[in-house]
């Protein structure tokens, strides 16, 4: 089986670089179906062996994506173990998603900075070091593959955009529960013209965390920055909850940290994108 796959990514590589996309490298550690439970092997080795690619409505192209999408995850990841603002975690949202979730008033910021104080303190004594990423191409390395490209038809595209988060999501992320609200729709129909600048950046399974894919826009105003995208039901007060859920699992877990301080931001990174999403903190056996 474990062949099997490898030959399946080599194939989906060698496809994937004739698109211009990025390249499938063979997921590491857990990630490996051969790792995992029977029943779950031949979904996961179908899921992984899958190219990333743009949906329909969007056009493969390079839009230099590489280093800004890296860049927000950095920002994201950061922001996630900070103190102070629930909203600077909102920031790397999308313009109309971070203003819908900023709508979001009653956040216990003291309980997450109770939280987030513990897993800084402990951070330190197990890595050494504040909680602060270096290197995001050490981070964010090969096994985090991008597929980058621009919208060629808007009406299409918001109909498959954000793109689903997991493999399990049953129906299409931007299908779910659009704005009631006529100027809210607008906004949302605005952030994919013609021509605006996206990419698509997929976590490997790791981490009790399963496969995750983040869509992510190109920021209009700042040049070289890139916002996550999020359905319309993902409010400020999930967020806001899933969050704490999961800074909750990282602190109670320490004894599972990675031993290595790279793989350590990536458990952190995989977590806040999964709190983004809705993803419970333990759905993967990784």
């Amino acid at each position: 089986m474990r062949n099997l796959v490898q030959r399946k990514l080599l194939f989906a590589t060698v496809a994937a670089a004739g698109l211009g996309l990025a390249s499938i490298t063979l997921p590491a550690g857990g990630a490996d179906p051969a790792d995992r439970p029977a029943s779950d092997r031949p979904a996961a080795a179908a899921a992984q062996a899958e190219p990333l690619a743009l949906p329909p409505g969007f056009t493969a192209k390079n839009v230099d994506a590489d280093s800004g999408v890296r860049s927000g995850l950095v920002k994201l990841t950061e922001r996630a173990i900070s103190k102070g603002d629930f909203n600077k975690f909102l920031a790397e949202l999308t313009a109309p998603a971070k203003k819908e979730a900023r709508e979001f008033k009653n956040a216990d910021q003291a309980k997450l900075d109770s939280i987030i104080d513990q897993i800084q303190k402990n951070w330190k004594t197990k890595y050494g070091q504040d909680f602060s990423i270096n290197d995001k191409n050490l981070v964010f390395d090969q096994r985090f593959p991008i597929a980058q490209g621009e919208v060629s038809d808007p009406t299409v595209a918001r109909n498959n955009w954000p793109v689903p988060a997991t493999a399990s999501e049953a129906i299409t992320a931007g299908g779910r529960n659009k704005p009631a609200d006529s100027k809210e729709e607008n906004a949302r129909e605005s952030e994919l013209s013609k021509g605006r600048d996206v990419a698509l950046i997929r976590f490997p399974a790791s981490h009790t965390l399963p496969q995750m894919t983040v869509s992510m826009l190109k920021e209009r105003m700042i040049v070289g920055f890139w916002r996550i995208d999020v359905p319309d039901d993902r409010g400020g007060e999930k967020i806001y909850n899933d969050l704490t859920q999961h800074l909750t699992y990282i602190r109670d877990h320490q004894a599972d940290w990675p031993a290595d301080v790279a793989d350590g931001y990536r458990m952190v990174a995989h977590h806040a994108v999964a709190a983004l999403y809705g993803v419970p903190a333990h759905t993967h056996g990784g």
